[in-house]
């Protein structure tokens, strides 16, 4: 646990420090470079290698993805959910295995407006929550 949390603060400061850059400029110039930011997917690929094939691919109809370890308590589950989401953050899809199940809900942010098994309306939010908390989000091709 404490070397995720080292990984995820790492890649916050390697990425404020590219948004940061490295001063201002006084040319006058429109032309624009596309920055690619690199994540550090370390964290989701030992999710990966844990849960092996109980992490499922990202919806390719979003536009970003992670994963992230969730545990609901009352029922003393540990499991990785794949979150992906839309860039402007409208919607989210959670797509895990519980208990052997496969759960599949979206959130639109205020609600769950799918939920393949009707057991996750409680959890989605929290998930989502964790997910953003974690914020390692990487695109989807």
């Amino acid at each position: 646990m404490k070397k995720k949390l080292i990984s995820v603060l790492m890649a916050g400061v390697m990425s404020a420090a590219l948004l940061t850059g490295c001063g201002g400029s006084s040319s006058s110039s429109t032309e624009t470079a596309a920055v690619e930011v690199s994540v550090d997917t370390s964290v989701l690929d030992g999710l990966r290698e844990t849960y092996g094939s109980d992490v499922f691919e990202a919806d390719s109809n979003y536009d970003e993805y992670t994963i992230v370890e969730y545990t609901i308590e009352d029922a003393g589950a540990t499991f990785a959910a794949t979150v992906s989401r839309k860039s402007d953050k409208s919607e989210y899809q959670v797509h895990c295995m519980f208990y052997g199940d496969e759960q599949l809900t979206v959130w639109n942010g205020k609600e769950v407006t799918e939920d393949k098994t009707g057991f996750m309306q409680t959890d989605t939010p929290l998930i989502v929550e964790a997910a953003e908390a974690q914020n390692i989000w990487v695109p989807i091709k």
